[in-house]
C-alpha cells in the first residue's frame, strides 16, 4: 500500500473525501485486507484521542485572550521602530568599513615587497640548508568519520 492510498484511508475516516471517491476507498477497504488493518488502525486511534484529549479551559473570552496578544505584539513593533539605529553606525557601514577592507587589503598585498631599511644580508637570498627538504606530506579529510589524517614521509 503506497502512501497516497494510507492518506485517502485517513481522509475518509475524517469525511474529508466527496463522495464518489469515498465510495472507492470504501471499497478498497472491503477487498484489501491490508487497508482494512489500517483503517481499524486509525478508527482506534481516533476514537482514543476523542476520549482522552484533555480540556483546556482560558481564563478569559477567546476574543479577549487574542486582543491581548495582539495589543503586546503592537507594542514590540512600535518599540522596534522607535529606536533608530545611531548615524554613526550607519556612515560607517556605508564608508568606513569598505575603506578600512580595502586599506587592510592593500597593505596585505604591498607588505611582503616592503623592505623597511633591513640590512642588505637580511634580505639577500642566501641559501639556507633545512632538514625540510627532503619531507613531504599529504593530508586526507573525512566529514563523514569527523577525522584528518596527516601523512608525513621522509625521502
Amino acid at each position: 500500500m503506497n502512501h497516497e492510498t494510507e492518506l485517502r484511508l485517513q481522509a475518509w475516516l475524517d469525511g474529508e473525501l466527496p463522495s464518489v471517491e469515498a465510495r472507492e476507498v470504501a471499497a478498497l477497504v472491503e477487498r484489501d485486507p491490508a487497508a482494512r488493518a489500517l483503517w481499524e488502525e486509525l478508527r482506534i486511534t481516533k476514537g482514543v484521542l476523542k476520549a482522552n484529549e484533555l480540556e483546556r479551559e482560558l481564563p478569559a473570552t477567546r476574543e479577549f485572550y487574542w486582543s491581548q496578544i495582539e495589543r503586546q505584539i503592537r507594542q514590540l513593533e512600535a518599540a522596534e521602530a522607535a529606536v533608530p539605529p545611531p548615524r554613526w553606525f550607519s556612515a560607517w557601514l556605508k564608508y568606513g568599513a569598505p575603506a578600512a577592507i580595502l586599506t587592510a587589503l592593500a597593505v596585505m598585498v604591498t607588505a611582503p615587497n616592503l623592505r623597511l631599511g633591513a640590512p642588505a644580508s637580511v634580505t639577500s637570498h642566501a641559501e639556507v640548508d633545512s632538514p625540510l627538504d627532503d619531507i613531504s606530506f599529504f593530508t586526507f579529510r573525512s566529514e563523514a568519520e569527523g577525522m584528518t589524517v596527516l601523512w608525513v614521509s621522509n625521502q
